[in-house]
């Protein structure tokens, strides 16, 4: 009945062992990507800290380059209509701080050509020049990367003028060397932070998954059976993990209850008919060793013992349907059906009985369909017991106690089924209890008192309501009103 696993067996310590290490761990995966997390952003970091390296080291030069340049161009003139330049000394003195670095230059007019430095020295920036704005590059020369400072200046005097080329360069050893130190020290504090964070990260892991251990040990130090609710302070990350083991745990009581009371039930409903059974074998067992017994009685003690035998298969059909109801009502959701369906099947079923009985069974409905949400198998033992009731308390000499009708009517909202019968009737007294389990009105007539009881759990299951109304001008009337289904209320 239960759903089960079909390969589900136990497993040894060993088996469990090698189970547990083929096991993904969440803490490994937690700090395996916390680490690939660090390491993209560390990887980022250094590249990042590479780029402004560069860049610093070249600010910082690039300042030396542009005031030995400058001070080159302040001492060029025109002297009798030619360019002329007197290169400071200390021009080459501020490019003399980077040590191991060469120094490299050219001025030219582009009317006289060129005037002095390195003649093979071809160098253009590569954006488009700019009178009297110095552009820095990078370029190949003398089979050295170079860093060029480049600046052109237009002169003038009353009789000539010309445009004058300042190309300055500096090997780039003084600014890798720089570039290289910055780098160097900001890996190492990048890599001691990224340290810093795994360490953190697995002692994290050990903190977050804390409360997972607190829960298994709660767990695991309980007593068999015990399944009250896991009542133990933990983070809001794992408040619904607690929160769904406590009503995973409160159904499996419920579960239990409901299979302790079912074994409750089929006692008691086991023991007296088992126990009569027992007396009547007897009684015919002595009766055999007395010589003056008549085929009658033996007769009649046998028929005594198959109408027992059939109360016995009786209940126990009963206490099966009970216990496929319950389980129905537990594992199936509920789900359109037609609601004359298992009516008709009820009836279909009972007519034959009824008739034994001496009462005629009729269905009274005019409707084409009926649609609920249900589940067909529950409300058809439904209809047969409240049917089998009504026909078991008709037919005892009452006048027009020979009927029982089933109706089905149709509202706004609902739909309504009565059961009737003009048998005795319930005194209002007992209406409210005959839903309780094993409770019996009346002793003389053969019932199990559990029947009424599961009509009343498929009815609250299928939020339906039930009442016990009088027939006039005798009888007990069983109404059931069931909610509609709609296209509407189904997909919301």
């Amino acid at each position: 009945m239960w759903q089960k696993s079909l390969n589900h067996r136990n497993l040894s310590e060993e088996e469990e062992r090698n189970a547990l290490r083929k096991a993904p761990s969440l803490r490994f995966r937690f700090i395996v990507g916390g680490v690939l997390v660090i390491g993209i952003i560390a990887s980022l970091a250094i590249n990042l800290i590479f780029d402004y390296s560069q860049k610093l080291a070249d600010l910082s030069y690039d300042r030396l380059l542009r005031s030995a340049l400058l001070q080159m161009d302040e001492n060029v003139g025109l002297i009798r209509n030619e360019v002329s330049i007197d290169i400071p000394w200390s021009a080459f003195a501020t490019l003399a701080q980077a040590e191991e670095d060469r120094v490299f230059y050219k001025v030219e007019s582009l009317e006289q050509g060129f005037i002095t430095g390195y003649q093979d020295l071809n160098s253009m920036p590569p954006k488009p020049p700019v009178l009297d704005q110095i552009q820095f590059y990078n370029q190949e020369y003398s089979g050295e990367l170079v860093r060029f400072a480049w600046v052109e200046r237009y002169l003038t005097d009353p009789e000539t003028a010309q445009t004058v080329r300042i190309v300055l360069g500096q090997t780039r050893l003084s600014r890798e060397e720089m570039a290289s130190a910055v780098t160097q020290k900001a890996v190492e504090v990048v890599v001691f932070i990224a340290l810093v964070a795994i360490t953190l990260i697995i002692i994290g892991s050990h903190l977050v998954l804390r409360p997972l251990h607190r829960i298994e040990r709660a767990l695991e130090e309980r007593v068999m059976g015990d399944l009250t609710p896991i009542d133990i302070n933990t983070p809001k990350e794992t408040h619904h993990l607690k929160v769904a083991i406590n009503h995973f745990m409160a159904r499996l009581q419920t579960n239990l209850e409901q299979l302790e009371n079912y074994t409750a039930d089929a006692a008691h409903q086991l023991r007296t008919p088992l126990a009569s059974l027992k007396a009547l074998a007897e009684n015919a067992r002595d009766n055999t060793s007395v010589h003056n017994t008549s085929p009658e009685q033996q007769y009649q003690t046998l028929e005594n013992i198959v109408k027992q035998c059939d109360t016995l298969s009786q209940t126990v059909t009963l206490l099966l349907n009970q216990a496929v109801v319950s389980h129905r009502l537990q594992t199936h959701r509920l789900e359109p059906i037609d609601l004359l369906e298992p009516i008709k099947a009820s009836c279909r079923e009972q007519a034959v009985t009824a008739l034994h009985q001496g009462v005629h069974l009729s269905l009274d409905c005019e409707l084409q369909k009926t649609l609920i949400l249900g589940d067909s198998f529950s409300i058809q033992q439904m209809m047969q017991n409240l049917i089998e009731n009504a026909v078991r308390y008709s037919g005892l000499g009452v006048e027009h106690a020979t009927e029982v009708i089933v109706q089905v009517n149709e509202f706004e909202r609902f739909y309504r089924i009565k059961v009737i019968d003009y048998g005795g009737g319930i005194p209002d007294i007992e209406k409210e209890r005959v839903f309780e389990r094993f409770y019996r009105g009346r002793y003389d007539i053969a019932g199990s008192g559990v029947g009424l009881a599961m009509v009343k759990d498929i009815v609250d299951h299928h939020s339906a309501r039930i009442q016990i109304l009088d027939t006039e001008p005798k009888g007990t009337t069983f109404q059931v009103d069931f909610a509609k289904f709609t296209l509407n209320k189904g997909t919301t």
